[in-house]
């Protein structure tokens, strides 16, 4: 398996210190990658992998308890029609979230009993985008709906979901990032139309939203990985120039320069937001 990665740490500052390790973790099947990973707060990790290729097997998984190894994990069958997304979690499980034959899909991890198992989605849309779990088996969504995406909570984990509205952007307008610090603060990201980058924020759950305007982050290209606590975020800025690392204090009303990186198809993920790595 060929692969390479960047491990960045400290988003604290303007100083990055770069990692002389990174380790790496063999798929089971070469015809299916591990493309999709996802740790508990209690530091147990899932990977996850679909492939689009009418072979078996079409999707694989392993996992890594605190202190252990990575084994193999039995997961959900798929077609070729089967794609995750996204994925987040608490301290003892994660939702996984994609799509499956133009549906939403929702998979479920338990640390506890090291299974994937097959949560209820939500009818009526193409697909999960984004999702943003702020609380023990406390999870909110973006899917595609046909007008624009909605926005979903679940309390359990997903076995149900409780639709709340829709954000009010365009239908053409793709979800770039979601993150939720409670189950009434959230902050998301869209690529418009026109190629830039557009921000709301709820602080009633869903209810409302209200763009933020008055910092034009329309002249950048993308805004992912968004890792948020309390009204303070982090995330990954694409600018015409290259990636950079960006930093809010007011969910997403100004924005502030943490550090530049070089490379390409960059992700962020932080256990605080003074402690991140960053992966090309």
């Amino acid at each position: 398996m060929l692969g390479r990665g960047v491990v960045l740490a400290s988003c604290a500052t303007s100083t990055v210190t770069k990692s002389p390790r990174v380790s790496g973790l063999s798929a089971i099947s070469i015809s299916v990658p591990l493309s999709s990973v996802a740790c508990t707060t209690d530091n147990s990790c899932v990977a996850l992998g679909t492939s689009n290729l009418d072979v078996s097997p079409t999707s694989v998984g392993e996992y890594r308890s605190a202190n252990g190894r990575w084994s193999p994990l039995t997961v959900p069958s798929a077609d070729t029609s089967t794609y995750i997304q996204a994925s987040s979690c608490w301290s003892s499980g994660c939702l996984f979230v994609g799509s499956q034959s133009n549906a939403d899909l929702v998979w479920r991890y338990s640390a506890t009993t090291h299974t994937i198992s097959v949560a209820t989605a939500p009818t009526g849309a193409s697909g999960v985008e984004a999702i943003s779990c702020y609380g023990s088996s406390a999870c909110a969504i973006l899917d595609s709906a046909k007008t624009n995406p909605r926005f979903l909570v679940t309390e359990n984990g997903g076995a149900t979901w409780s639709p709340v509205g829709s954000i009010g952007v365009p239908s053409q307008d793709s979800v770039t990032s979601l993150a939720c610090t409670s189950h009434l603060k959230c902050i998301a990201s869209f690529l418009n139309a026109s190629n830039g980058i557009v921000v709301y924020v709820t602080a009633d759950g869903g209810t409302t939203w209200t763009a933020r305007t008055g910092l034009s982050t329309v002249t950048w290209s993308a805004l992912t990985s968004l890792n948020c606590a309390r009204t303070e975020c982090v995330g990954l800025a694409k600018l015409s120039f290259g990636w950079r690392i960006m930093r809010t204090l007011n969910l997403g009303k100004k924005w502030s320069k943490v550090a530049s990186l070089r490379g390409s198809i960059l992700t962020l993920a932080c256990t605080t937001l003074e402690r991140c790595v960053v992966g090309a």
